[in-house]
């Protein structure tokens, strides 16, 4: 009687755990999904660019859950991943992107697997072949650096597939991405293809990805940068510094005014042209516009006196100013006053600096002089406001040459531009371009003013 307790209880049992499986999917039904159609559009691509993946699944009895699909060119996985889908027929279009691999063939075979499942571990495979993939030709890429560089690579041409860039003053170390579009602003633009490091390798990302690295070794500066767009990889070669070079390395840190310079006192000679490296190369930086000219994005010709003088590299206003040891007529002349600074093209800032005094190289403007008795200076002028906005020019910074009628505005003949007026202070009038800077050319002896606009 015993046993056939247990057999009854053993029956029960074993029938509710089979009920227990139609609890959540109704009555259980064996089935598998079928793909009736798949194709994708284009059949010919560009690698780097998005596909459309067209199914259609269906299942005669239990609920679809997912469709899978994994893309395969040149015996690897190029991408994959999961589409959900449901009910007992799903219509799928999606749009894929495929991206460029390294060592990817050109005019490749691809083929896309596909998968589906149903809710009770149904599975349908399909495999979509007919497919060909190009590899994408660029006319340039954009080698950007950590700190904002940008450096234009063109393709070789013998090789298509290698962009390269020479004659450069990068530093011998440096964090940097590879873009193949940039923003109207100079930023990397993530709807084109960019390069950067995944898992310590370069490779394509998006705009969560992180910087990849180079080391120039046994060098003071990167000299050349070659990208191999298909091995994604990286060559550089680098030089040694000389004394026409300046670089960063050598500079030292201050704070002048609340402000972060950098700071270096070196021999500048008249006429010689000095090669710039690392962030120093940054056409955005404004090298002091009477005292040097810039002949390329990474060099510069000194045109002042030879002679010691200081450079100052203010970080925040991204202009280098020039400094030196007593500026004094005739050698000499400074301007001090409120309301103007030296020229940068950093924007929504104050753009004055200069207050009255010459306590620091942010209280006054020096002058290149240029001729005997004749000096020269670019700055900024801010708009008309008599209450504060005035300047003048003085002999040294012992308030030399003041006086009604030695630098008072009313004395001097004035040409060019008509932007200036006033009795004794220097004032911008109600036409001042704020958007322009001015290079004031002072005759001293003759008091003469010449005023030309400068657009930066």
């Amino acid at each position: 009687m015993r046993t056939f307790y247990k057999i009854i209880m053993l029956t029960v049992a074993t029938a509710f755990i089979f009920a227990s499986c139609d609890d959540e999917y109704g009555a259980r039904k064996e089935s598998t999904p079928v793909i009736e159609s798949a194709s994708v559009n284009p059949t010919n691509f560009t690698f780097g660019h998005p596909i459309t993946l067209n199914a259609l699944i269906t299942d005669p009895a239990t609920s679809l859950t997912e469709l899978e699909y994994r893309i395969m060119s040149n015996g690897q996985t190029i991408t994959s991943g999961s589409i959900p889908i449901g009910d007992s027929r799903q219509e799928v279009s999606e749009d894929i992107y495929v991206p460029l691999v390294s060592n990817q063939p050109d005019n490749a075979t691809v083929t896309v697997m596909l998968t589906a499942r149903n809710v009770l571990k149904g599975v349908a495979e399909k495999e979509i072949t007919g497919l060909t993939g190009s590899r994408p030709a660029y006319s340039q890429l954009f080698l950007v650096t950590e700190d904002g560089g940008i450096v234009t690579l063109t393709p070789q041409t013998a090789n298509k597939d290698r962009y390269e860039a020479t004659g450069l003053t990068l530093d011998g170390t440096f964090n940097f991405k590879i873009a193949e579009k940039l923003t109207s602003d100079r930023q990397i633009d993530y709807e084109g293809a960019v390069w950067g490091n995944v898992n310590g390798r370069l490779a394509i990302i998006d705009s969560r990805g992180e910087p990849s690295f180079t080391y120039t070794p046994n060098a003071d500066y990167t000299q050349s940068f070659l990208f191999d767009n298909y091995a994604f990889s990286v060559s550089v070669t680098g030089s040694t510094f000389s004394d026409a070079d300046i670089a960063l390395s050598a500079f030292a840190e201050s704070t002048i005014d609340g402000e972060a310079f950098l700071t270096i006192r070196r021999t500048l000679e008249k006429d010689r042209e000095y090669s710039l490296f690392g962030r120093l190369a940054d056409d955005q930086i404004v090298y002091n516009l009477d005292f040097f000219e810039r002949t390329a994005v990474n060099k510069v010709r000194f045109l002042g006196e030879t002679g010691a003088y200081t450079l100052y590299y203010n970080t925040y206003r991204q202009h280098v100013v020039l400094g030196v040891d007593n500026p004094a007529y005739p050698d000499y002349m400074v301007i001090t006053g409120g309301g103007i600074g030296y020229p940068t093209k950093v924007n929504n800032i104050g753009k004055e600096h200069t207050w009255w005094g010459f306590g620091n190289v942010r209280n006054f403007i020096l002058m290149r002089k240029i001729a005997t008795n004749v000096f020269q200076a670019t700055i900024y002028i801010r708009e008309k406001d008599d209450s504060w906005v005035g300047f003048k020019p003085y002999e040294n910074t012992g308030w030399g040459g003041d006086g009604d009628a030695i630098n008072s505005f009313s004395i001097f003949t004035a040409t060019g531009e008509d932007v200036l007026e006033g009795t004794g202070n220097w004032l911008p009038k109600a036409n001042i371009d704020t958007n322009a800077v001015y290079r004031l050319t002072i005759n001293w002896i003759a008091k003469t003013v010449h005023v030309e606009k400068v657009i930066l």
